[in-house]
């Protein structure tokens, strides 16, 4: 299937503006950020690849796509391994591959395997007994246990998010919603707070009392948080931000570009941005109750899970409401190979609603 035989009136065009405006606003306010031209300048360049990439998934059918999914979920877990092996460590994470000027990090391609393994593997099995449950965890746990020990929490975070919106959606019945919160507030004290890393300790400690140790730990959320309250109504204006620009926001091109953007175009801007993000998961929410198919339904899931867990615990980690998690804003953040992916995830989900009533 090419693009050339697909109707441009079954494209959510909505959603394609969105997409769009959401980046340019990540570009505009990168351009302001970044700590040199060389970093706006590669985010430009992978902005015409990423795109080119979503297009790319239009000339493939929906079962054409499907058809990938045991690979790339195979290639994804083969590349979560390597880079524990010769990967780069950056933060305290060894989750990067450094390729010369290029660096990859392949949770970001993890995550659309994992949508896909998990779309095929639930669609003609509904979730009614504990039973159930087994498949679809033992696809989930060698990429999370693969990602939780690099370590990076949050990456591991945003997989359980995907995970948990596709079981929802597939029907999974109250009661197992239940026992499953049951389950995890029993396992965080038990289990995952005694196998993090010290650092990823303080940074939920913190949160608490950010004044305890402003200097050090608290430094991030509390620099962050003086930049947000300092843009007022209106902000100060582009390029005129003094905690970006003297340099007081640490990492304000990636995790805290949210500062950046409510410093310099005050309450206004970052109300303006959280609203585009709103009516973009609006659409893909829409589009998944148009599909009639259950596994077209559970890739635009997935990908809508994963997308608003980052965006949400990102904005709310600058206004010091949640751990630094390390945690980009998916559009507007730098990062090439996660600029690239989310057009394919945006893409694989256009197709899907695309195909829906078609036999292909």
């Amino acid at each position: 299937m090419t693009l050339r035989r697909v109707p441009v009136f079954a494209y959510d065009w909505v959603l394609i503006g969105l997409v769009l405006l959401i980046n340019l606003v990540g570009l505009v306010t990168l351009y302001s950020a970044a700590p040199s031209r060389g970093v706006w300048v590669q985010q430009l360049v992978a902005f015409p690849i990423a795109l080119s990439v979503g297009l790319l998934a239009q000339m493939f059918s929906r079962r054409q796509v499907l058809a990938w999914a045991f690979p790339l979920y195979a290639v994804s877990l083969a590349m979560l391994v390597l880079v524990l092996l010769v990967g780069r460590e950056i933060n305290g994470a060894k989750a990067w591959f450094d390729l010369g000027p290029i660096s990859f990090q392949p949770l970001e391609m993890a995550k659309i395997g994992l949508i896909l393994v998990l779309a095929k593997v639930l669609a003609a099995r509904p979730l009614e007994r504990p039973l159930d449950y087994v498949l679809p965890m033992v696809v989930a746990a060698p990429i999370l246990g693969l990602v939780f020990i690099q370590p990076d929490l949050g990456g591991t975070l945003v997989l359980i998010a995907g995970l948990l919106g596709i079981l929802f959606v597939r029907g999974m019945p109250v009661q197992h919603i239940v026992l499953g919160l049951v389950a995890v507030v029993v396992l965080i004290p038990t289990v995952v707070w005694p196998n993090l890393s010290q650092y990823q300790r303080d940074r939920v400690e913190i949160l608490f009392d950010l004044s305890k140790d402003p200097r050090g730990k608290g430094f991030q959320q509390i620099q962050s948080t003086i930049a947000i309250g300092s843009g007022g109504l209106m902000g100060k204006g582009f390029g005129s931000g003094t905690q970006t620009q003297l340099g007081f926001v640490p990492e304000r091109q990636t995790d805290f570009i949210y500062s950046v953007l409510a410093e310099e175009w005050g309450f206004m801007g970052a109300v303006s941005l959280m609203l585009l993000y709103a009516l973009l998961f609006f659409r893909l929410g829409r589009m998944i109750l148009e599909c009639v198919r259950m596994e077209d339904r559970l890739v635009i899931t997935g990908v809508l899970s994963m997308l608003a867990f980052q965006v949400v615990v990102n904005i709310a980690v600058t206004l010091g409401l949640a751990p630094v998690t390390g945690l980009t804003l998916p559009l507007v953040s730098k990062g090439g190979s996660s600029l690239v992916m989310v057009y394919l995830g945006l893409g694989l989900a256009l197709l899907m609603h695309r195909d829906r009533y078609r036999e292909v």
